[in-house]
């Protein structure tokens, strides 16, 4: 292990991990928690449900448009500039959503928030990278991993449980922000080393951005989301809805099988990890996602595709953790922040861009053909993985 100062004690490490892990919390609170009141807020502030989803689009926004500067200024200035602050206008923002008297102060409110998650989503996994290395980034990324998949299962409920009540009580959950922002100010954190300017910085992103096996990382980020966010998320509730005659609350709770499996194998990261190299790895994710939309198409009803969707979550479990270590440790230490913008912004292109084109795919050929869609990224993938991952 490694970290800044030399060889840290467990207590520093143990607090960088809960950083980490606050800072992905922070992120899937944002959005998971408020989806379930959306209705309510229409109804509450009078306006269309579309409108009332601008809740959501505003609490991304500033991540799609300002992420990468983040990143620089994260590698330029150091990790704890921006993770305080950050800490400190999300918990505080959020909060003050709770008190909002009408429905324009609450998306300002929100965009505040929102630009308060910038840092936490580039930083999560960079602070991770900064402390552990080898074998151990890995399995460390695997415990975050795990700890967002929990949340993105548990937090709907939780949020919809709150509003019940009054949805104000909702948006006091970000007020946890506020208690990390604490732990961060009196964290030792990294800071690069080299002294640069932010046209140095740029420089150096350029480089990376020419490097033919960062392109094949962040290549396979953007597959991955597409992976998710379309045959799962867009034709699954689909399928289940016209073939299987499901509910919204069914498949939802089928859903939650999907990050059991993500949860699970995220958490013996570690132990694959000491037995077989990342490209392999990275190619048992691929052949278990491929086996995972074959097992759904053959599902006779919404039972049997519980195991599938299982089988689906330990993919991704594998997939994402993976290509996140192998992206930190390719990256220099001195752009890691800017690498993980890079990606995250990648991400979000992924997700935007999956829903419409499978929805499409659907429409035009029929729900089975976005299964098959995904079966074939999953094949691009593996060609990816073995052109430019797998060690010759």
């Amino acid at each position: 292990m490694k970290t800044p100062a030399g060889q840290p004690e467990q207590a520093q490490n143990r607090r960088v991990f809960f950083l980490a892990c606050c800072a992905t919390i922070s992120m899937v609170m944002g959005v998971s928690s408020v989806t379930p009141m959306i209705p309510m807020l229409a109804r509450e502030f009078a306006v269309s449900h579309m409108q009332a989803s601008l809740v959501l689009t505003f609490f991304t926004l500033p991540g799609i448009l300002f992420a990468l500067p983040v990143g620089i200024l994260a590698d330029s200035m150091g990790r704890k500039a921006l993770l305080v602050p950050s800490f400190f206008l999300f918990g505080l923002a959020g909060t003050a959503c709770a008190f909002a008297s009408d429905f324009h102060t609450l998306l300002v409110l929100r965009v505040l928030q929102g630009a308060g998650a910038i840092a936490l989503g580039v930083l999560n996994t960079t602070i991770i990278a900064d402390t552990w290395s080898g074998e151990t980034l890995p399995r460390m990324i695997g415990y975050n991993m795990a700890v967002l998949s929990v949340c993105t299962a548990v937090y709907p409920a939780i949020g919809g449980t709150l509003a019940y009540f009054n949805w104000r009580y909702a948006f006091i959950l970000p007020i946890l922000g506020i208690g990390a922002g604490f732990v961060a100010l009196w964290t030792p954190l990294a800071r690069p080393a080299a002294a640069a300017g932010v046209a140095d910085r740029m420089k150096s992103v350029e480089r990376i951005l020419r490097d033919p096996k960062m392109l094949a990382l962040f290549a396979m980020t953007f597959i991955t989301f597409m992976m998710l966010y379309g045959p799962i998320l867009t034709c699954f509730p689909l399928l289940a809805d016209g073939a299987f005659h499901a509910n919204s609350g069914a498949i939802g709770f089928a859903m939650v099988f999907s990050s059991a499996g993500t949860v699970l194998i995220a958490l013996r990261l570690g132990f694959l990890s000491q037995r077989f190299s990342p490209a392999k790895v990275l190619c048992i994710s691929q052949g278990a996602y491929a086996l995972a939309l074959l097992l759904l198409l053959f599902a006779p009803g919404l039972y049997w595709a519980l195991p599938p969707l299982f089988l689906y979550g330990i993919s991704q479990g594998l997939n994402i953790p993976v290509t996140q270590s192998l992206l930190l440790q390719a990256a220099p230490p001195s752009a890691r922040a800017s690498v993980m913008a890079l990606n995250g912004m990648i991400q979000r292109i992924g997700q935007a861009l999956a829903p419409v084109g499978f929805s499409a795919v659907a429409a035009s050929f029929g729900i089975d053909w976005g299964f098959y869609a995904g079966m074939a990224l999953a094949g691009l993938l593996t060609l990816i993985i073995l052109r430019y991952i797998w060690k010759k």
